[in-house]
């Protein structure tokens, strides 16, 4: 038990990324709470998670993922460099969550794409949604089907 307060004193950039499912979770609802104070888009806070956005929609556990999510969806809502995590957040959008199988993580997957989309990341993400056609998983299939319908 004395490993799991070791986890609680790091900071959160370190906690996203830690091997311990609990700290990463933890890491992503203090994201989560940092993300909706900041108030200004050109904050340099935002920079600070630029490399962790995949993170947080890929993450291996499905409980800690749908807390990623929801920090990654207010993230791209907020962030002006968030246009920087297009493509490799989409990718991770349509690999790991579109095959989930709860709702609430497909919905928030679809709504991070639909953000993209809204600031001015189109492209980029129709690219990654039209490669999603190609997999073999036909719940990814429908899931890039719908996302392109909606946008």
């Amino acid at each position: 038990m004395g490993d799991d307060s070791e986890w609680l004193k790091l900071p959160v950039d370190q906690k996203c990324e830690h091997k311990l499912w609990k700290a990463r979770l933890s890491g992503y609802e203090e994201a989560l709470k940092i993300f909706q104070k900041i108030k200004d888009e050109k904050s340099p806070e935002w920079s600070k998670f630029l490399g962790l956005i995949k993170k947080f929609v890929t993450d291996s556990n499905a409980v800690v993922q749908l807390k990623g999510l929801e920090a990654a969806l207010v993230y791209v809502e907020n962030a002006h460099v968030a246009g920087k995590t297009t493509g490799e957040v989409v990718s991770g959008v349509v690999s790991k969550v579109f095959n989930q199988p709860k709702a609430k993580a497909k919905e928030l997957g679809i709504e991070i794409c639909l953000m993209y989309i809204e600031i001015e990341k189109g492209e980029a993400v129709q690219e990654e949604l039209l490669k999603g056609l190609d997999n073999k998983n036909p719940k990814i299939i429908v899931a890039c089907i719908e996302t392109l319908r909606k946008a």
